[in-house]
């Protein structure tokens, strides 16, 4: 397991002898233990919760007790291969295959790797007792790092052996199963050339590079753009070696008598001092008081850069695409002539750096780089929005997942920005991972969506015979059927009465609950107008009467509930006085969805609830969509509120609640008047109201809990017909 490889091998770039128990042993005998890092999404995010993060990644830089090497892995995420087996499935998949195809897709890791940096020397002479002590120290030091980086929210987890080898092996290009006389001939690379200025194998061509200076002036996050607007896969390690204090103060005084003594040589021979040694020296003695004070503390860091093509050509043009972005940075690079080999294994995440060229650094200074950043959400088993706009990267949710707090999703934006689009992008991909889809549809928008997908679609009103029972569906009480449908039989009533009083509200409470209990299972608005007729109530029957008649009064005329067997589209498009039916037979609607999720499923559930400002208009109707976004999680289900006027939400009580429960809420472009309300029921930043006002059809922000990202919506050109209306049925994302 420890053989030497012979001179001249491949396995000379392999510095790993082997894992076992998470932890990496080396040729010269040291060891590493990894931590996988999650990416912290900020690139939208305020100034002050931007500043928050640096100060708790900066004071998790100062408590480290000894080496740490951290590393940003950028490569073009592979195509799924999984077989689909719809249609439309397949065109989905092909759509995300292509994003990947073009690399415009790039999957990203980052880990730290702490190091045991006990003496070579002594470790093979250790026995086994105190091996095993040191691996309990080594072990603790991970425990204590891991929990330094959890405040700045990079949630690490300890990185096992098994992903720790899938890794090595995608980055060096080798592969288990071969003959092998050592676990390194696993990692080896078939086949290397080495040149002075590159690496050739026999998949790619990489080159690597040293970052030796840096900008007087850091702003937070300055590395991330090399890794979220580069096109070429790219690797980012950063070796870190903290300094003891004495050790520190003790460098800092050489350097500022060094400085002064330059100043002063200057001064005796009449030469003006040089302004490049005198800000240097300001910076030494206001550094020297801060590590005095341990305001901050001291370190050496090594940068180092590896970026790779699979022909030279293709690394020739990402190398200049990262050499261009580091001088515009104000960075240094500094090529590795014959020491490409080294600059590689100095990015594999081995923690090894056979280059120590450092560059003294702050714990400040170093934590403004946190190249842990994304600009996207990454759900791993949700559905795709589309891409970032901004970043190559996939911007996924997962609405539905158990450890949501619900499963509400809330979709707001004016008109023409979007929002059906999204709403009907989002609900096809969940209803091709199994979702079971509900869609209450006042326009009929959603028809051409039903029929992609192979659903039923219900018309209301559209014959006598299609419509539902105002006193609710058959199965519950008469007294619970009576209470939530009076406040449906007043608003038709009161559509076509000035006023509703309370003495005509209790006859027909009464007829109804008569109705129910005469004819239990076929009692509906007929049987209400019959009772009414025989108690004397002649004008109020003729009122609903004259509300339930004419084009499309077959809405409210039906004996049974909705048979909801498969998906089903539910459309209102044939409704007639819609300014004044339509609140009621959408409270309706819903009262007959619920029923049927109250019945035993074995998938999820998404009800779709488009034009929502509707329900907010009435206060029955806004108590009925309040209590429905309070449980229908449990009754293992999500709701889907679709609106344009974003007013009624932040200005109504109910519409606020709604907002609180909702876990997904997808925001597209805002009028600027509503900017500064939207801005406060969300709390967003700066940037992401601009994006906002700015916002083309079709993309906008997503915010789940506390995560952040914006998206452009996208889908196969397949699916437009279905998806796209108005004004994005020519242009679809």
């Amino acid at each position: 397991m420890r053989l030497r490889s012979r001179v001249g091998s491949t396995l000379d770039l392999i510095d790993v002898a082997y894992l076992e128990g998470g932890v990496a042993s080396l040729r010269d005998g040291r060891r590493r233990v990894g931590l996988e890092l999650a990416a912290l999404n900020l690139l939208l995010r305020s100034g002050a919760e931007r500043q928050l993060v640096w100060r708790r990644y900066w004071r998790a830089l100062s408590t480290l007790s000894g080496p740490v090497s951290l590393y940003t892995i950028s490569r073009p995420l592979a195509p799924s291969t999984h077989p689909v087996p719809t249609t439309i499935g397949r065109a989905d998949a092909e759509y995300s295959a292509g994003l990947m195809a073009s690399g415009q897709v790039h999957l990203r890791r980052h880990l730290a790797v702490i190091w045991d940096d006990s003496p070579a020397s002594l470790r093979g002479a250790l026995p086994g007792q105190v091996r095993r002590r040191d691996t309990f120290e080594l072990e603790q030091r991970r425990r204590s790092v891991a929990a330094a980086l959890t405040g700045p929210g990079l949630h690490p987890r300890p990185l096992e052996d098994g992903d720790w080898l899938r890794l090595l092996q995608e980055l060096t290009g080798g592969r288990s199963g071969r003959p092998t006389a050592s676990f390194a001939s696993w990692l080896a690379p078939d086949m290397v050339t080495v040149r002075p200025d590159r690496l050739e194998f026999s998949d790619r061509v990489v080159r690597s590079l040293v970052v030796r200076g840096f900008p007087r002036r850091l702003q937070l996050g300055w590395l991330a753009p090399l890794v979220l607007a580069g096109a070429a896969p790219i690797r980012i390690a950063q070796h870190l070696y903290p300094m003891p204090k004495l050790h520190s103060l003790g460098h800092l005084r050489r350097r500022i008598r060094t400085f002064e003594t330059g100043l002063e040589v200057d001064r005796r021979q009449g030469r003006r001092p040089d302004a490049g040694t005198r800000a240097a020296l300001e910076d030494a003695l206001a550094l020297e008081e801060r590590v005095l004070l341990e305001e901050d503390r001291l370190m050496r860091l090594v940068t180092c850069i590896t970026v790779e093509g699979s022909s030279q050509a293709e690394m020739e043009l990402g190398w200049e695409q990262l050499v261009n972005t580091l001088f515009e940075l104000g960075c240094t690079p500094v090529p590795l002539f014959n020491r490409q080999a080294d600059g590689w294994r100095a990015t594999l995440p081995l923690g090894v750096d056979p280059l120590g060229w450092s560059r003294d650094m702050t714990t400040a200074a170093t934590a403004t780089a946190i190249p842990f950043l994304r600009a996207a959400l990454d759900a791993p088993n949700g559905v795709l929005l589309g891409p970032s706009p901004s970043t190559r990267e996939l911007v996924t949710v997962d609405p539905l997942a158990a450890s949501n707090p619900n499963r509400n999703i809330l979709v707001l934006g004016t008109s023409g920005g979007g929002k059906s689009f999204t709403s009907k992008l989002l609900a096809a991909r969940l209803s091709l991972q199994g979702c079971r889809l509900r869609c209450l549809d006042p326009a009929g928008e959603y028809l051409k969506l039903g029929t992609l997908l192979g659903a039923r679609c219900l018309e209301l009103g559209a014959t006598d015979e299609r419509g539902l029972n105002v006193l609710g569906p058959p199965g519950q009480e008469p007294d619970r059927r009576v209470e939530r449908a009076l406040p449906l039989l007043g608003r038709l009533l009161g559509s076509s009465r000035s006023a509703t009083s309370r003495s005509s509200m209790e006859a027909v409470g009464l007829a109804a609950l008569t109705a129910l209990r005469l004819q239990p299972m076929r009692a509906g608005l007929s049987e209400v107008l019959e009772q009414l007729e025989v108690a004397g109530h002649g004008e109020l029957a003729a009122g609903l009467q004259r509300q339930a008649a004419g084009p499309g009064s077959g809405v409210f005329h039906g004996a049974g509930g909705l048979d909801v067997d498969d998906a089903l589209v539910v459309s209102l498009r044939h409704l007639h006085a819609r300014e004044e039916l339509l609140g009621a037979a959408m409270e309706l609607v819903l009262w007959h969805l619920e029923a049927d999720l109250e019945l035993p499923h074995t998938h999820p559930t998404l009800v779709v609830v488009d034009e929502a400002e509707v329900l907010l208009s009435s206060p029955s109707g806004a108590r009925f969509l309040e209590s429905m976004a309070r449980r229908i999680r449990k009754l293992g289900a999500g709701l889907l509120v679709v609106s344009q006027v974003v007013e009624d939400f932040l200005n109504s009580p109910v519409g606020n609640v709604v907002i609180r429960n909702c876990h997904t809420k997808l925001l597209l472009r805002q009028e600027p008047v509503a900017l500064p309300g939207v801005r406060r029921a969300f709390s967003l930043s700066d940037a992401e109201c601009e994006l906002l006002r700015d916002a083309e059809p079709g993309c906008g922000l997503v915010l789940a809990g506390d995560e952040h990202a914006s998206f452009r919506g996208g889908a196969p050109r397949e699916w437009w017909p279905a998806l796209s209306t108005g004004q994005l049925a020519a242009d679809s994302p």
